[in-house]
């Protein structure tokens, strides 16, 4: 495979290929159409399979036409992996939640290298750490030539790690009574209902692993709310008394910006944290149906946003009682609390019918790796009813 392939800058070869494939493809989280630097990362990860695709199939891979290909009416060999599995890839790489909370950083093989990077002092020490104790880290004093005082540095540190994948594995089975029962009755395609479901969990598991990993990882700051009502509340106060849980926020928000000097910009809640934020004083909802973008990316979506300051996340299935706070800065794939490290998005068997029981049946491999980077640009409110 190529190495050190990289996402910033537009790779021609690439874009050739599969440029085709990724324009104007839309996220379903946002419900806008992708950006450059989105594209070139499904570029890489098409680019991945396509060559471990051609490896198997002994083809070149600099002698195959895929806009061609991909307007064939044949489905097998090369024809099936671009029809397919490339297909595959735009239902799940922009509908992951991971693009708007963490750096996407593609690996080009199960075992690689993920980078995040820091500004730091001659000491090693963070600049983004410590600053009012080293306020006069870069005094001097006007240059002696007989007692020259040497000139304090600021280095450009990338920092590096090993990360390595790990496996997603479905299969969809259906029996050919529905599928010729569902085509006959309701013109629909059993196969294609059964892909995009494949697609979605998919999309779900590899969201809700990264989520996991963001709460066990945070260290940036916590807090506990009681959304237990006081009794004798009237009704034209308990606006007011809502408006605890904003100030809870504010405090996780503070410990992380005296930590990292960062201020949060997202949250991720669980149905019922979503609901009390729902009905919160300063919280406007995202304008247009959800409905689609719930389906596309497997219950996830984005809500709205609070006090002009968050943007809020509902995962159904996150566990009652936690309220994960971070920050991600999306122009600056380096500077983020978490990496999402996809390498194989979408491998697929084809559909085959077995002999016994005359079901159906397909599966997929999905395989990317995972982890905190910076575990102090996450934190977590805890909610109690006690």
């Amino acid at each position: 495979m190529n190495k050190n392939v990289s996402f910033i800058e537009r790779n021609e070869n690439y874009h050739k290929r599969y440029g085709h494939l990724v324009e104007g493809v839309k996220s379903q989280v946002t419900g806008k159409v992708i950006d450059q630097i989105m594209q070139n990362k499904m570029e890489i990860l098409m680019n991945n399979l396509m060559e471990m695709r051609c490896q198997e199939y002994g083809v070149d891979i600099n002698n195959i036409n895929i806009a061609e290909l991909h307007e064939q009416t044949a489905n097998s060999g090369i024809a099936y992996v671009v029809k397919t599995e490339l297909a595959m890839i735009d239902k799940i790489f922009p509908n992951l939640l991971m693009n708007e909370i963490a750096s996407i950083q593609p690996l080009d093989e199960p075992t690689s290298t993920i980078f995040y990077t820091d500004i730091q002092r001659e000491d090693g020490t963070s600049v983004s750490s410590a600053i009012h104790t080293n306020r006069t880290y870069g005094d001097n004093v006007e240059y002696n030539p007989s007692a020259p005082q040497a000139i304090k540095e600021l280095n450009y540190v990338i920092t590096s790690d090993t990360i390595t994948t790990t496996e997603k594995k479905l299969k969809a089975s259906i029996t050919i009574e529905v599928q010729q029962d569902l085509l006959r009755r309701h013109g629909k395609n059993a196969e294609s209902i059964m892909t995009a479901n494949l697609a979605s969990e998919t999309v779900r598991e590899w969201d809700r692993m990264g989520i996991q990993a963001m709460y066990d990882g945070a260290t940036g700051g916590a807090a506990v709310f009681n959304k237990t009502e006081p009794s004798g509340l009237a009704y034209e106060d308990r606006k007011y008394w809502m408006e605890t849980l904003y100030e809870k926020m504010i405090d996780v928000d503070n410990s992380i910006f005296k930590k990292r000097y960062r201020k949060t910009n997202f949250i991720i809640c669980g149905a019922d944290e979503a609901a009390f934020i729902e009905k919160m004083q300063g919280f406007r909802p995202v304008e247009g149906d959800v409905t689609t973008q719930m389906i596309a990316t497997g219950g996830r979506y984005f809500m709205g946003t609070l006090k002009n300051r968050w943007r809020v996340f509902v995962d159904p299935l996150e566990s009652a009682g936690k309220i994960l706070m971070g920050y991600n800065n999306p122009s600056k794939w380096e500077e983020t609390s978490f990496v999402f490290a996809p390498y194989i998005l979408a491998y697929m068997s084809p559909w085959f019918v077995n002999p016994d029981t005359l079901r159906q049946t397909r599966a997929i491999l999905s395989r990317a790796g995972m982890k905190v980077v910076v575990g102090d640009l996450l934190g977590v409110v805890t909610v109690t009813s006690s």
